[in-house]
């Protein structure tokens, strides 16, 4: 099973994207930033998308794709997460929980979150909300905005609680480093920082039949500013 991670950069839909895209043969994406428009041409077998922008009337999103008879189901949610989406993935092999982010932090567009920092902003508020949710096997995938590179320190905080829950990141677990460090960004800022703010997390079951972890080049990301993330499992 492959499980696909990349913020696409304002949609997909130049043909170079979509085969992009489609060349990494993936079981389940989720790509932040997707409009809703894109999906038809991807063809998948399942698919949801929230957003955030009600005033853009071709506005990007979060979308979760599955493919292959991979079918998902959306879980209750509070909208004013933006944005989270707690999921069950059912396939013919798998059954499990993901939650899928594209983190907006105290910059939330509306709702109770809005302009909210501190203990009580969005992410650490969207854990506990989907805490109960996320047991063995579970996925947290998604763009977070902050990482071992930018926000180190809300990082770190981030590992500590869901290490509470057995959730790890996969990357650092399969790269054998501390959440401190990376060997490769995932995203490069117009000003041309690089960074590492997209993550995938999983649960024991994840940890032990993960059997690849690659981060794709920035260099290789076709019209986005941030490189590919690819999950390889064996199941």
């Amino acid at each position: 099973m492959k499980i696909l991670l990349w913020n696409c950069n304002n949609g997909i839909s130049k043909q170079t994207q979509i085969d992009y895209f489609k060349s990494f043969e993936c079981d389940i994406a989720v790509i932040p930033e997707l409009k809703e428009h894109n999906i038809e041409k991807l063809n998948p077998s399942s698919s949801i998308w929230i957003t955030n922008n009600f005033e853009n009337k071709t506005p990007k999103g979060l979308g979760i794709l599955g493919f292959d008879n991979v079918q998902l189901e959306l879980l209750p949610r509070d909208e004013d997460m933006e944005i989270y989406i707690p999921i069950k993935v059912n396939t013919s092999k798998l059954n499990f929980t993901l939650l899928a982010v594209w983190n907006f932090y105290w910059a939330c567009k509306q709702g109770r979150f809005k302009d909210l920092k501190g203990d009580n902003c969005l992410e650490w508020a969207a854990l506990e909300q989907y805490k109960a949710i996320l047991k063995d096997p579970s996925l947290i995938v998604g763009d977070w905005n902050f990482g071992p590179t930018f926000s180190q320190e809300e990082f770190v905080k981030l590992n500590n609680i869901l290490n509470k829950q057995g959730i790890k990141s996969l990357y650092h677990d399969f790269e054998n480093i501390p959440v401190t460090d990376t060997k490769n960004y995932t995203y490069k800022s117009p000003m041309k920082t690089f960074h590492h703010l997209d993550h995938m997390f999983g649960s024991l079951y994840f940890l032990n039949k993960m059997k690849n972890f690659k981060v794709s080049s920035l260099d290789e990301a076709i019209l986005s500013d941030h490189a590919a993330l690819l999950l390889e499992l064996d199941i």
